[in-house]
């Protein structure tokens, strides 16, 4: 047990410690930008993780696609999703009301190829990563009662990499929200669906320029 505990620390909190504030450094000290290291951490990790999942027989083939999932579920998930889109486009029309759709109206291309992208580049990778593998090796790490916080906080530790508490705050939420649908369901493919939904939402709607820093720059870029 305190092998795995010290894998968790290390892949949960060291990685993301690492990514966020060893570039910030290079970056203050020799003016470069060093922001393309996280997407292929992530993906390298995912697969990294993968296939130790399917090596130690803990993730079985084609858990990835399954999607036997109640009709119950679904209406919940997005009951849930309907209503935390309205009240974050409520927050940001009082936050920023010059942000809200300006990515999709300004850049449409742009856009479109975040939300085609990200639930592949990023939603699927972090379903393995704070989800399957989380769920399968590292839960047991901490006491029932606290697994499911525990992983969300590591979870919104992960966006760290963002350097904004906005980044952090949501995606504990989202963390709750996806960790939970997983343990309800079953379906690593149902909570990668519900991340997707609620990171394209957020693109979508103006709130996407705490996330990605090409977004970022594109919201700068039509609403200074």
């Amino acid at each position: 047990m305190m092998r795995r505990r010290l894998e968790c620390l290390a892949l949960y909190v060291g990685l993301p410690a690492v990514l966020a504030f060893l570039p910030a450094w290079i970056e203050r000290r020799w003016d470069v930008r060093l922001d393309a290291w996280v997407v292929p951490t992530l993906l390298l990790a995912s697969a990294i993780a993968y296939i130790a999942l399917r090596r130690t027989g803990l993730l079985a083939r084609g858990e990835l696609a399954r999607l036997r999932v109640a009709s119950h579920d679904w209406a919940e998930m997005l009951a849930r999703f309907v209503l935390s889109a309205i009240l974050l486009t409520w927050l940001l029309s009082q936050f920023r009301p010059d942000w809200l759709f300006a990515f999709p109206r300004h850049n449409p291309r742009f856009w479109a190829l975040v939300c085609v992208a990200y639930p592949l580049v990023s939603v699927l990778p972090q379903g393995i990563l704070y989800r399957a593998l989380f769920e399968k090796r590292y839960a047991a790490c901490v006491p029932p009662a606290f697994s499911l916080v525990f992983g969300a906080l590591l979870f919104s530790w992960a966006h760290v990499v963002f350097r904004n508490p906005w980044a952090c705050a949501f995606t504990f939420v989202g963390g709750l929200f996806f960790l939970s649908s997983y343990r309800r369901t079953g379906s690593l493919l149902f909570s990668c669906i519900e991340h997707a939904l609620y990171g394209d939402f957020l693109f979508t709607v103006g709130w996407g320029s705490f996330f990605y820093e090409g977004t970022q720059a594109a919201m700068r870029a039509v609403a200074p």
